[in-house]
């Protein structure tokens, strides 16, 4: 019994030593991340380095209506009564500050299989390939395989699963674009 509940111990100690291993170069890239390019990547005109108070302006222009201080929704018709919905939400702490933004499909009483190979609306995709760029791109292989930077087609662009990475010590990032739904992160971390 004791010899059993060593080998457990053991078994689990291992696994926390490798994951920690394995997960730290793929969280952290080198300590020549290009930040203030990272800060300026645009998301529907908005950026990590846009002044807060211009930021509704800039929402409201593209078509999106602003709830509380921080949500901003527009939706646009979509075939048998169906209808694309985006959002984006800010936060802006002591902490970190970030943007995230989701497209979706909703409504409608015909629900219509997804079709596979959508691509990725064009906007969305150079919102997601110039983060990808970032995260997947310029670093060592080792990196951008354990970020599980997955290869760039027209229909999905993803890495980590399509989870939200932090990438270095002051930036996160999440991609999950796909024809069906998109979702877009970034998150600037204080210090």
């Amino acid at each position: 019994m004791l010899r059993s509940r060593q080998h457990i111990c053991i078994l689990f100690l291992m696994t926390v030593l490798l994951i920690k291993f394995l997960t730290v170069p793929a969280a952290k890239g080198s300590d020549s991340f290009p930040l203030q390019r990272f800060l300026d990547l645009e998301i529907q005109g908005i950026s990590l380095s846009t002044l807060p108070e211009d930021i509704p302006v800039i929402l409201e222009a593209a078509g999106y209506l602003q709830y509380g201080n921080s949500t901003f929704i527009r939706d646009t018709p979509l075939p048998g009564g169906r209808k694309s919905i985006y959002r984006i939400e800010l936060e802006d702490t002591p902490e970190h500050r970030s943007i995230t933004y989701f497209r979706g499909e909703s409504g409608g009483r015909n629900k219509s299989s997804v079709e596979r190979n959508r691509p990725v609306p064009d906007n969305e995709a150079v919102w997601a390939r110039a983060i990808y760029e970032l995260v997947c791109l310029h670093v060592p292989d080792a990196i951008s395989k354990a970020r599980a930077c997955q290869p760039v087609v027209d229909w999905e662009i993803r890495f980590g699963e399509g989870s939200f990475l932090s990438i270095s010590d002051n930036a996160g990032a999440q991609v999950d674009a796909a024809g069906a739904s998109t979702t877009l992160g970034v998150t600037y971390f204080k210090k």
